[in-house]
């Protein structure tokens, strides 16, 4: 028995400047073949914004494959060679006007890793302030409306994944009453 998976073959099927479809057949270390078909992705960002008053940043978007606004975090697609926190910056700038002086890594999730190769870093930004007039614009088939409500609040106001672990998160530092270590 082999120890890992071996692809038998890959064939593109269709491609964006998003992502790529992909259709594998594998087969498995049991010898169970599998007909795979998946997105690759290039990766994304999400930012949980969180203001002096300890509310969470959002934004309330359409999302055309579920036909209805939802509220989320402010996240993005990564540019071709970006680096993470850089895209971050860029993002919540871009979504919210808004630049942070203290950033920390939340967490890397996978989403859907049941037909997707994305690996989304959410990231905690604090200190806001205005951006400027030299603000980062949206792309121009972005439309926003800045909400703002607690990560308590968030756990009943949204389905998007990403923003729901990253309320959850911040909920968790909040409840987590374990001393600091030395």
């Amino acid at each position: 028995m082999n120890d890992s998976p071996q692809l038998l073959s890959s064939v593109l099927v269709h491609t964006n400047t998003r992502y790529s479809l992909r259709r594998d057949e594998v087969v498995l270390p049991s010898g169970k073949h599998q007909d795979v078909v998946w997105v690759d992705h290039p990766g994304a960002v999400g930012i949980a914004a969180l203001d002096p008053d300890g509310r969470m940043v959002l934004v309330r978007q359409y999302r055309h494959s579920i036909r209805q606004d939802l509220v989320e975090i402010p996240a993005g697609r990564l540019e071709p060679g970006e680096d993470r926190l850089q895209a971050a910056l860029r993002e919540l700038e871009e979504e919210t006007g808004l630049r942070a002086a203290e950033w920390e890594l939340l967490q890397d999730i996978h989403p859907a890793p049941g037909f997707a190769s994305e690996r989304l870093t959410i990231y905690l930004a604090t200190r806001l302030v205005p951006a400027g007039a030299d603000a980062a614009q949206p792309d121009e088939d972005e439309e926003f409306e800045l909400v703002r409500l607690s990560p308590a609040e968030v756990m009943s106001a949204t389905t998007d994944a990403k923003t729901l672990i990253a309320a959850a998160l911040l909920l968790l530092r909040e409840n987590d009453t374990r001393p600091l270590p030395d």
